[in-house]
């Protein structure tokens, strides 16, 4: 399997609407602000919550319906975005009495570096849009960005829907971009119950976007 390099993490998970005082917001930022690295603090507009931030890259918004965890351009690894998310969700659900999340969005997203000696573009180009290069020429125009997305509905055992998208990572092209945009549909009154969404995402993405898009390198005949 290849070696990921993480790129972003995020959560959103939904509540039942409720207000949001003003002394619960600032204990919450108290109570959050070491474990969970929050040098910033910021209230919104009357009612409408707060944002807990280490920089423009990583925060926490909290508002009267839902939470908002985000690590984009992250060095972390995953287990400490796990950790993140258990300490917030914790801190929480004791300061706001929260009883149940409705439903979860969840947000992985990877660099992978491109097998062989092609770049990511030229990866794409030779395994999946080569037989489709005589349709294109009918926009009239050159093409100068490639990839895909595959959408996994809700099963009757999975009661989830992953929108993975695989494209080049145009900063650099020996890598490929690849994102799990998953959503949870079963509600979570247990929060340590979050886990499990989260390891889902995370494992989908890790164990078989690889995977796939290896298999993809046999088709590729010019290697």
């Amino acid at each position: 399997m290849p070696e990921y390099v993480p790129l972003a993490f995020g959560l959103e998970a939904f509540f039942p609407p409720m207000a949001l005082t003003a002394n619960q917001l600032r204990e919450l930022y108290n109570r959050l602000a070491d474990p969970c690295r929050f040098p910033e603090y910021k209230q919104l507009g009357e009612g409408q919550g707060a944002r807990l931030a280490e920089n423009k890259n990583r925060h926490f918004t909290i508002g009267p319906d839902r939470l908002i965890y985000r690590d984009d351009f992250t060095q972390a690894a995953y287990p400490t975005f796990e950790e993140d998310v258990d300490q917030i969700l914790s801190v929480t659900r004791d300061v706001f009495h929260i009883p149940v999340l409705i439903h979860s969005k969840v947000l992985i997203r990877f660099l992978m570096p491109a097998p062989g000696q092609r770049n990511s573009v030229e990866f794409i180009n030779n395994t999946l849009i080569q037989q489709a290069q005589p349709y294109l020429d009918q926009f009239g125009r050159p093409l100068s960005g490639v990839g895909f997305r595959l959408v996994f509905p809700p099963t009757q055992e999975q009661h989830s829907t992953f929108h993975l998208r695989i494209e080049p990572y145009y900063r650099d092209l020996k890598m490929f971009f690849v994102e799990n945009s998953a959503q949870f549909f079963d509600p979570v009154v247990n929060f340590s119950d979050i886990h499990k969404h989260l390891k889902d995402a995370y494992n989908f993405l890790n164990e078989k976007t690889g995977a796939f898009i290896l298999s993809l390198s046999t088709s590729d005949s010019s290697e």
